[in-house]
């Protein structure tokens, strides 16, 4: 499939100087939280209990750090912290080409291994794939990475590493969560009986960037919650539940219980209101919002959240009552809301206020959708390239709020209305066509330009290419995700398997 040099979406891949990581992709080796108490000693059941007197562990380590969406600064433990790959599920576990294979084509599954996760230079379950050599487990099946072959609960082993759980107790394959769900690789005949909601093919498969609520995990920057409670002696444990608060208890990645457009907009109880389909697997899950973090959702810093200080000394609007990051999470705003917390719509009936800090006495104008239908406090006038913003919606032409790489102000509009390979980004939203937002720059890094085939070099994004196909086992999907640029007839589809999405306005959503 090609991309028409012609087409919108080329148009809008030459962006500003200095939007360009000039690293390569990924964040630093920056670890989670370890923590003593969880009573991870007896239960093993993925809840957090906070310090105890238990002798497991529970990393806190940020969910957003290692999101395939990108959601944070990347400076945590994400899936290219240079931890290197020797220490999980590899090719040389028999993963095979994976390209589009079964789960199944993982081989043998003799030694699943914790990296497959994550650990360095590789991309994480449920990201977006076209190589197995490109995943973290080894194994791309249907264009998504996948847990690998392993033997399920009860299955007879000999080491841990033949088991789904990666526990083999008295040569049993053993659960890590007290039999609450199926974790990841166990079988399956149906999504319900799976912790992740996704039953592919006879196996629990991802269903989102992160993992869920009782989902097996290795530290918490694996966790949809941030939280991971591992057993005292085991290298793997369950995912904790999010410690939310207010209107919402999802939070980015997790799967929702309803979709934004068919509620009029609220996205259920997701707290980024935005409930939509994850663009590689199809499954409903909560989608992070443009640029800085909505109240009660995950983060990493202070700066990141809506309202936070360095967003008001970036001169937004605010009640002058600063948003801080509290144990992992956006704290609620006092007074009015800042730029970028989400607020109702006239046209919806969500469980938010109007009481925009940028349009007190005149609320109806400062509630505006940001690029991909979250409703946001913002700017009565749009910003252009490199002006401070707290989202999209902030930006002229619905242009993308992206991290800064300066740090000062945390977030700036992007010169176009998509980011191209190894830019910074707050969801794949901010993306071209084609790449994923992972550890916060859009990924595959360096590998090609859609429709080039070659690198993005230089200052200015490089060039937009010549319409040839992108160069083999990329990691280039030739397909665009949810809120992402779209035009099929230039070559560039909404995702197909993404839940019936649909391109309107040049942008793939849902109807």
């Amino acid at each position: 499939m090609k991309l028409s040099r012609s087409s919108l979406l080329l148009a809008t891949l030459v962006t500003a100087s200095g939007l360009i990581s000039s690293g390569g992709c990924g964040g630093s080796n920056g670890t989670g939280v370890g923590a003593d108490g969880g009573n991870g000693d007896a239960t093993a059941d993925g809840s957090e209990d906070g310090p105890g007197t238990g002798d497991g562990t529970v990393d806190t380590g940020s969910a957003s750090d290692s999101s395939t969406d990108g959601h944070g600064s990347g400076d945590g433990a994400g899936s290219h912290d240079g931890a290197g790959s020797g220490d999980g599920a590899g090719s040389a576990d028999g993963a095979g080409s994976g390209d589009s294979g079964a789960p199944s084509d993982a081989g043998s599954g003799s030694d699943v291994g914790t990296g497959v996760f994550g650990d360095g230079g590789c991309v994480t379950l449920g990201s977006g794939c076209t190589s197995g050599s490109e995943c973290c487990s080894g194994t791309c099946s249907g264009n998504v990475c996948a847990y690998p072959t392993c033997g399920s609960v009860g299955h007879a082993c000999t080491g841990n590493g033949e088991c789904c759980s990666q526990t083999c107790t008295s040569q049993t394959c053993a659960s890590v969560n007290g039999g609450a769900c199926d974790t990841l690789g166990n079988t399956c005949t149906t999504s319900s009986q799976c912790c992740s909601g996704n039953c592919v093919l006879g196996s629990c498969q991802p269903s989102s960037f992160c993992q869920q609520t009782n989902d097996i995990c290795s530290r918490g920057a694996d966790c949809c919650s941030g939280v991971c409670t591992i057993p005292s002696g085991q290298s793997v444990g369950a995912c904790g539940a999010p410690m939310t608060g207010g209107n919402c208890s999802a939070v980015d990645g997790m799967l929702c219980t309803a979709v934004s457009f068919a509620d009029g907009g609220c996205g259920g109880n997701c707290c980024s209101r935005l409930c939509a389909p994850w663009g590689p697997t199809g499954v409903d899950i909560c989608q992070p919002a443009t640029g800085c973090h909505v109240e009660g959702d995950t983060c990493t810093s202070d700066g990141e959240c809506c309202g936070s200080q360095a967003l008001i000394d970036a001169g937004l609007p605010t009640s002058g009552h600063p948003v801080t990051c509290v144990n992992g999470y956006c704290t609620q705003h006092l007074g009015c809301a800042p730029n970028g917390d989400v607020c109702k719509l006239m046209s919806t009936s969500c469980n938010a206020n109007q009481d925009c800090c940028a349009g007190l006495g005149n609320s109806n104008t400062a509630c505006r959708q940001d690029n991909v239908g979250v409703p946001r406090c913002a700017n009565g006038n749009c910003g252009d390239g490199g002006s401070a913003c707290a989202t999209s919606a902030d930006c002229c032409n619905g242009d993308p709020c992206v991290p800064n790489p300066n740090g000062t102000p945390p977030y700036i509009c992007a010169n176009t209305q998509c980011v191209p390979s190894c830019s910074p980004c707050s969801t794949t939203a901010d993306c071209c066509p084609g790449y994923s937002c992972i550890s916060g720059v859009c990924d595959p890094c360096g590998g090609g330009t859609p429709g080039d085939g070659g690198t993005t070099t230089g200052g200015d994004g490089g060039t937009t290419g010549d319409g040839g196909s992108p160069p083999p086992d990329s990691g280039i999907l030739n397909c665009s995700q949810f809120g992402q640029l779209c035009d099929p007839d230039a070559g560039a589809p909404c995702c197909p398997n993404a839940g019936g999405l649909v391109c309107v306005g040049g942008r793939c959503t849902q109807l």
